[in-house]
């Protein structure tokens, strides 16, 4: 049976400033972090499009925020024509899925011709293999979403079955033979603990806040407050790349909040800080040493090099050694297809999902996970981050991949850095009241992501056709990416 998609929409739903400061990245000379009450863009960029499935036309959709900061990280060009680049190759990407969409088999051959073609073009404009990942993850998704709804079915239940043509081996040889509910034969999540992500500027006790900066908003301003009335086991504390700062803060993370929870676990997270393998590996030894209680509780180390050292073979060696005391995961990196079977076989254990990075990926890292532990006698696994997920699209989604995979705990602070709900409309917060009741609670005139013993509950999600359910944006209230476009000038 063929299918064709018969439009791709795209619009943007723009956001309020961020509620507190937000900090994130390597120190200056000075010793200073860049902070901001807003991150840019103020967007969530959003796919609707329609799939045609024999005599039914089905709407699938997707949403992300244009996070071009991350994606790309080279000074050479400003973050104007990073995100005018970004935004022209997700209408690149537009383009291909239209075209390769005419007529397809399955959403894996779709997804795979439609990836080769964005991943070649982006290349010949110098773009990072991040973010081809990006555009054609879009589209990507909102197919998916499609799918799952044509078949009535959740993401989870759909994806097992043998409706999406997945096949791995086309991919990676070397899983030939392997299936996906051999490899996810286990029920969805139903819970997953929130791991708190601690910016580099974030406040950690009472002492630390600014009252001329405070929101006074009636939400927890500080890490302590957060832990306390969230009951979080899991922290992601952002490190600088400068150890001297990094070891004082974790330290006082540690003393101030972490040893008054029952077992936390704790990742660090380096987004690229470390240019170079000596001072990173001195870092670690001196975290061991100076601060040997959060050592010991700390699961991994994220992306703590360059995404240039982390594919560089003579850092091997010693990252071997720092992998054998500390696990160590790749994220920034975790650019092409193939870039986690590079990294393992260099000493990494892990990569992470995002959604952003595209679905069909993380599967097939979950795979190449399996094979790697049948044939060494190391583990190898999956993390789940992201800093942008916003509700509805994106966050929703997002749950829904990470409890399909089986992961326990996931990276999420949207929460703290905005407003609960406060960039949807009233209808929509309205749905997500009635359809989400274990996912979201109230307080004030706000609504909020319901954080219990620093759980989420996704039965209701989880429950619903589709990619994450079937609330969709209130797309009258959103701007097309075009008019936008003209708008700020990108």
């Amino acid at each position: 049976m063929t299918h064709s998609l018969e439009s791709i929409d795209l619009a943007i739903r723009r956001l309020p400033p961020n509620r507190v400061e937000f900090g994130i990245g390597a120190r200056t000379n000075s010793g200073d972090v860049q902070k901001t009450t807003q991150r840019r863009p103020d967007a969530v960029l959003l796919v609707r499009l329609q799939l045609r499935v024999g005599d039914k036309v089905i709407v699938g959709c997707s949403g992300d925020r244009p996070s071009f900061g991350w994606l790309d990280k080279r000074p050479e060009k400003t973050a104007d024509e990073k995100l005018s680049a970004l935004l022209d190759l997700v209408e690149f990407a537009r383009t291909v899925w239209l075209e390769e969409g005419r007529s397809f088999a399955t959403p894996f051959a779709l997804w795979q011709q439609c990836y080769q073609r964005i991943l070649k073009h982006a290349r010949s404009l110098n773009h990072e293999d991040l973010t081809a990942s990006y555009a054609c993850a879009l589209f990507e998704r909102a197919t998916l979403d499609a799918f799952c709804k044509a078949a009535e079915q959740p993401f989870f239940r759909w994806i097992r079955s043998d409706a999406s043509g997945f096949e791995p081996a086309r991919i990676h040889p070397e899983l030939a033979g392997k299936s996906l509910s051999e490899v996810l034969a286990f029920p969805p999540t139903p819970r997953l603990h929130i791991r708190h992500t601690v910016g580099l500027t974030d406040p950690i006790i009472a002492s630390d806040l600014d009252s001329a900066t405070r929101a006074n908003d009636g939400e927890p301003e500080t890490l302590a407050d957060y832990a306390k009335r969230d009951g979080l086991r899991y922290f992601k504390i952002k490190i600088s790349g400068s150890p001297d700062h990094d070891i004082a803060r974790l330290q006082r993370i540690w003393h101030h909040v972490l040893v008054e929870v029952k077992e936390p676990a704790v990742t660090l997270d380096g987004n690229e800080a470390f240019h170079d393998l000596a001072t990173f590996e001195a870092f670690v030894d001196r975290f061991a040493s100076e601060v040997p209680g959060l050592f010991d509780h700390t699961l991994f180390i994220e992306q703590p090099l360059t995404r240039a050292l982390t594919s560089d073979p003579s850092t091997s060696d010693a990252l071997r050694r720092i992998a054998a005391r500390k696990a160590l995961v790749i994220d920034e990196a975790d650019g092409s297809l193939e870039a986690f079977k590079t990294a393992w076989q260099m000493g990494y254990s892990g990569t992470s999902h995002k959604n952003c990075k595209g679905v069909f990926k993380s599967l097939l890292n979950a795979m190449l996970c399996d094979h790697f532990e049948a044939q060494s006698d190391r583990t190898a696994f999956l993390t789940a981050e992201d800093l942008s997920n916003m509700p509805i699209l994106p966050l929703h989604q997002d749950f829904a991949v990470v409890a399909t995979l089986g992961i326990s705990h996931c990276e999420r602070n949207g929460h703290h850095y905005a407003l609960g709900l406060s960039h949807l409309t009233p209808a929509e917060k309205n749905d997500i009241a009635s359809q989400y009741p274990d996912l979201y609670v109230q307080r004030g005139d706000e609504w909020f992501l319901r954080i219990q013993d620093g759980q989420v509950r996704l039965a209701s999600l989880l429950s619903q056709p589709g990619l994450g359910g079937t609330l969709q944006p209130q797309w009258e209230s959103l701007i097309p990416l075009a008019d936008w476009r003209r708008e700020i000038g990108a």
